[in-house]
Parts: structure tokens; sequence; C-alpha cells
């Protein structure tokens, strides 16, 4: 076969534009730091770079899933702990109003109306808010998990369901207990005892004493709703553990898909240009005309 001049510039003007194609790539990777600026420069690569990215992100909503879980297990342990707290200053009282024989009737109202200060502080724990829902009020979209109505009769006005979040692909966590187990439930809940209580300071101070084991038995039941939210946010603390540490893995993996090997492609851009400039010498000589090339 015989090799025209066109031939010849024609191969050495696609060698060097291979190379040229090649430096350019190579240069615009070292400039980013990144190894994929567009899907050509490897599909498989892509595809693996947004499977990467879709579950990061998947994992990042787990995470502020969790972060919202524990914000309100947290509300939910400190606002038992001080019901628990209150309800224990409200049995106080009644050990001292159940002393009949030292306390006048004014001494009696004073106890009433600390009681009834108390029963206030433990409705506006029962009612504490995240996010603007109750933390005992289950999945209820009202304001408030307990309501004030009529002669002052506390009840129940959320929903008996516990919300839960999804904090892991296998994972669901429930967010806290609902305001009845609690507290008892409506017409039997602690609002009912603490105004009974009341009443007895007032008009029937003999009855204090019995009133001292349904005191107890609240107690015990704000104690194991204590115990509950405790194991729900002891397990959440693993799954935040181990959620962040699939948050590295997954940046490890997007890491090492998407950003350059430094060495390797300052190495490679190095030989690249080199060789570049190589074939255009090549070239100039290659391609040099003379008399007898006009001659042919």
């Amino acid at each position: 076969m015989r090799m025209t001049h066109r031939s010849i510039a024609d191969s050495n003007l696609r060698g060097i534009n291979a190379n040229l194609v090649a430096v350019a790539k190579l240069q615009q990777q070292a400039t980013s730091g990144v190894a994929l600026n567009r899907p050509s420069d490897s599909p498989s690569g892509t595809a693996t770079a947004m499977r990467t990215q879709g579950d990061l992100a998947l994992n990042g909503r787990y995470a502020a899933n969790a972060s919202l879980a524990k914000t309100t297990l947290s509300s939910a342990d400190a606002a038992l702990d001080a019901m628990h707290d209150q309800l224990s200053m409200v049995r106080d009282r009644v050990v001292q109003g159940a002393n009949t024989g030292s306390l006048t009737a004014s001494g009696f109202e004073a106890l009433a109306l600390e009681v009834d200060s108390l029963g206030q502080g433990i409705l506006a724990m029962a009612n504490r808010q995240v996010g603007g829902r109750p933390v005992f009020g289950g999945t209820t979209s009202g304001s408030q998990a307990f309501t004030a109505g009529a002669g002052g009769v506390v009840t129940f006005g959320g929903r008996l369901d516990v919300p839960e979040v999804r904090v892991s692909p296998t994972e669901v966590v429930q967010t806290g207990v609902t305001g009845t187990s609690a507290l008892g439930p409506d017409g039997a809940n602690v609002f009912d005892l603490v105004a009974d209580i009341a009443s007895d300071l007032r008009t029937d101070p003999g009855a204090l004493s019995a009133r001292l084991a349904q005191l107890d038995q609240a107690l015990t039941r704000l104690s194991d709703a204590r115990t509950v939210v405790g194991v729900r946010a002891a397990r959440l603390d693993t799954v935040v553990v181990l959620n962040a540490e699939t948050e590295l893995d997954l940046s490890g993996q997007l890491s090492s898909v998407m950003n350059i090997d430094q060495a390797k492609t300052y190495t490679e851009l190095a030989m690249r240009e080199y060789g570049y400039q190589a074939a255009l010498s090549a070239s100039a000589k290659t391609l040099q005309t003379s008399l007898v090339d006009y001659l042919r």
C-alpha cells in the first residue's frame, strides 16, 4: 500500500488530537479534583456514584429522623422526671396534711393552694411540645395532649397510638409514650387525684391517708413510663452511631469513585503532555517538504 503525504499527515493529526483530548481531560480532572466531570468519563462509575449519592441522601433522612426522635424522647424524659418530682411534692403535702392535729384551717388552705399549683405544673409538663406537637399526645394533630374543661376536669385529647419514625432501613423507633399510659386514663388520672387531694385538704383532711396508696401507684406509673422512654432512647443512641458509620462508609465509596488519585493523575498528565509534545515534534519532521516532494 502506497503511503502518500496526505495519509501520513492525517495519521499524525489523529494521533496529535487523541493526545490533546487526553491531556485536556487530565487537566480538567487535576484542576477540579473530580474524576467524573461528565457521564461519558465513566458510565459504570457514574452509575455507582449516583447510586451511592442516593444512599447517602436516604441515610441523611434517617439521621434527621433519629435526631428529631432523640429530641422528643429527651423532652419526654425531662417532663416525666419533672412530673414525678412535682407529684412527690404533692405526696409530701398529703403526709403533712394527714397530721390533722398540727394544722389550722388556714394551714390546710395553704397546703391546698400548693397542691393546686403543683397540679398546674404537672399539666404544663404533660402538654410539653417538640416541633409544635405535644410529646404525650400520640399522633394527634392538635397542640395539647390534655385540656382542662368545665369544673377544671382535665381530660386526654390526644390519640392513643405512639408516633413512630424510621431511623434505618430496618428499624422504626417509637418516639415517646402516650399521656394516658404515663398519667392514667380519663376519670382516674393524676389530675383527678390531685384535685381530690386539694378538695380533701379543704373539706375532709381525714381522707388524706387513703390517698397515699393512690399517689404511690401514680408515681410508679410515671417511673415505668420513664423506663420505657429510657430504653427507646438507649436503642436510638446505638442507631445514631450506626448511621454515622454508614455515612462514613458511603462517603468513602463515593470519594473512591468521584475523586482522582492525585499521584496517578499528575503522573499520567505529565506523560500525556510529553507524548503530545513528542508527537508534534515527530510530525513536524515527518511532514517537512522538499523540491523532490513537489516533483513527484
